[in-house]
């Protein structure tokens, strides 16, 4: 990845703020379909919600791989993309997992387990932020894999919803698929995927700020000094 002179108004940032935009209107859609399900009958406003609800999670996921391929793809990274791109990421998993735990859809401890990853980095990147260092976060292949994780329970629990039998075809057994995720040793793995996630991202910060206070601020790590032993400078004697 290479930093290039910052142009914001480039297509990957311009497809975070669309995620960004999308999110409230999910959740609303969502918070209102989970609401109204408390009932026995279902209307069909009740599952015009949660058709909308289900169709914005795959956009949400696409526009999150979208904008971080064409970023690196098209040298368009730069400081405004990627403070947007993971704080999307972040609010979207964390509030959708804590949303489906409190109406008990998901286990309450894997909706913890994401908050105090996401507490412990966040307070980590102020700390680097108020102390001067580089706060830049470079996503790591376990913490990928278990923003992917994330991504499948999220699908999976809003997809195994009573709605969700209407996508149970015999060529594509989407609603079958579903219900095989949506199951503790699914809950399991992204727990401990996101856990060493965490801990990988607290350590890179430890590593870094080490690092960082071994170099001598007053001298630059650029300027060569050059000290001839047993000559004095021309003039002097």
């Amino acid at each position: 990845m290479r930093w290039s002179d910052p142009l914001y108004l480039n297509v990957a940032n311009l497809l975070s703020l669309i995620r960004l935009i999308l999110l409230p209107v999910f959740f609303y859609f969502l918070i209102y379909y989970l609401r109204w399900n408390q009932g026995e009958i279902l209307t069909g406003v009740t599952q015009a919600y949660y058709f909308i609800t289900l169709s914005l999670v795959p956009l949400i996921l696409l526009t999150d791989f979208l904008d971080g391929w064409i970023a690196r793809k098209f040298e368009m990274v730069n400081p405004l993309g990627a403070f947007l791109d993971p704080l999307a990421d972040k609010f979207f998993a964390f509030s959708t997992i804590a949303i489906l735990a409190w109406v008990e859809q998901l286990p309450v401890w894997l909706a913890m387990v994401v908050f105090f990853k996401e507490f412990f980095i966040l307070i980590g990147w102020l700390l680097l932020f108020i102390l001067g260092y580089n706060t830049e976060i470079s996503p790591s292949k376990i913490g990928k894999t278990a923003a992917v994780c994330q991504g499948l329970v999220v699908f999976s629990v809003i997809l195994s919803l009573p709605e969700g039998k209407f996508f149970d075809f015999t060529a594509f057994p989407l609603y079958s698929f579903a219900e095989l995720i949506d199951r503790p040793w699914f809950h399991v793995i992204t727990a401990g995927l996101t856990s060493l996630a965490g801990v990988q991202y607290v350590l890179e910060g430890l590593y870094r700020a080490q690092r960082l206070e071994t170099i001598d601020p007053k001298q630059p790590d650029n300027v060569a000094i050059l000290k001839v032993e047993g000559k004095s400078p021309p003039g002097k004697k």
